[in-house]
């Protein structure tokens, strides 16, 4: 069974398309768009759960949003009920979307350990935030979510075999939260 962290968050459904079970989703990035997926997998009550996409189920709604019918969806009260559901897509299926990208998409990070420079290990980033263009990892430390920014100023390295970023955390933003 795969687990999150095996797969690249590709988006969230926002909204029924229609009543033939249409689903919308908030994409991350243009993966879903770009790649003509056969199957994509639901997190559903913190599970992941594989469905099928039937040809020409997924279509391009506008720069951040697609339509996506699911194999054996034929109705928008069953499509309902994956309202808020996460998209998640194996690793195996986007190493080449993520080595095509210009500059890394952060929510591919999610699920690996945050190093800061000096202090070295301090937790596991559990998501990745949009606050109007400004990046914003979230980081479990000590089982408090700290919020860091993700700017390239502050990157040093990342080991994706071994699922760790090591950044130069800004002064003083750990004080903040774990004082």
């Amino acid at each position: 069974m795969l687990r999150k962290e095996d797969c690249y968050l590709a988006g969230t459904f926002t909204k029924t398309h229609g009543v033939k079970g249409e689903l919308v989703a908030k994409t991350n990035g243009d993966l879903l768009e770009r790649n003509k997926l056969e199957s994509i997998l639901i997190d559903i009550d913190g599970g992941l759960v594989p469905f099928f996409i039937p040809k020409n189920g997924m279509n391009s709604r506008n720069h951040s949003s697609v339509r996506i019918l699911l194999e054996d969806m034929a109705t928008e009260e069953k499509a309902k009920r994956f309202i808020g559901c996460d998209i998640y897509v194996p690793m195996k299926d986007v190493p080449d979307y993520i080595e095509e990208q210009d500059e890394l998409d952060p929510n591919v990070l999610i699920g690996f350990t945050y190093e800061d420079e000096e202090k070295g290990e301090l937790g596991e980033i559990v998501d990745i935030q949009d606050f109007a263009g400004n990046i914003v990892m979230v980081v479990e430390i000590n089982g408090e979510e700290v919020m860091i920014p993700f700017a390239d100023e502050n990157f040093i390295d990342l080991d994706e075999e071994n699922k760790t970023i090591v950044m130069e955390t800004p002064d003083g933003l750990l004080d903040l939260y774990l004082d």
